[in-house]
């Protein structure tokens, strides 16, 4: 494995626990929505303003997916990461379908690890409760962690088919 192709690596990786990990924003930015209620002109320009900021956020979150999983040969050549390192290659026997699929796996456990303890609380909190579904606030946590929870085991389980979307829309990685 050449150094390039370890800051490739490294680059997806962190691109794809960076988008994951931030999705997590989209779901506060919709609360705070549901805060204005009555019609009157302030609220309409707040609720202008967060949904301009959710837009923004969200736009971030695709320019860093694009950077970072489907060009990080740009940011390695603007970076000149692999530039000054006197030894080309690293002794590893991993291919990089090997290693992305790896941490594809590490991510969605993560992912699914990170939203099992509070769904439990979230649920628990509403048993004890005894209220209806409409009439808990937990329950929209509830729903938002299901998701998450939902989302981490199919990253882990289909690795295999999100290592393989990124190996097709990749740009030429020397390995």
């Amino acid at each position: 494995m050449t150094i390039r192709t370890f800051w490739i690596l490294f680059l997806k990786v962190l691109g794809i626990w960076l988008v994951l990990s931030g999705l997590t924003t989209i779901p506060q930015f919709i609360g705070a929505i549901s805060f204005f209620g009555d019609n009157s002109q302030d609220n309409f320009f707040a609720v202008i303003y967060i949904l301009a900021l959710l837009l923004i956020v969200v736009g971030a979150y695709f320019v860093i997916m694009k950077l970072f999983i489907f060009n990080s040969t740009w940011i390695i050549d603007k970076l000149k990461l692999d530039k000054g390192i006197k030894e080309e290659k690293i002794d590893m026997s991993i291919s990089l379908k090997t290693i992305l699929t790896i941490s594809t796996i590490v991510i969605g456990g993560l992912i699914l690890v990170d939203a099992l303890p509070m769904l439990c609380k979230y649920f628990f909190t509403f048993i004890q409760q005894e209220s209806l579904f409409r009439d808990a606030p937990q329950s929209n946590w509830i729903i938002f962690y299901s998701l998450k929870a939902f989302i981490g085991y199919l990253i882990m389980t289909n690795s295999k088919l999100i290592t393989d979307y990124i190996k097709k829309n990749e740009e030429n990685i020397e390995v």
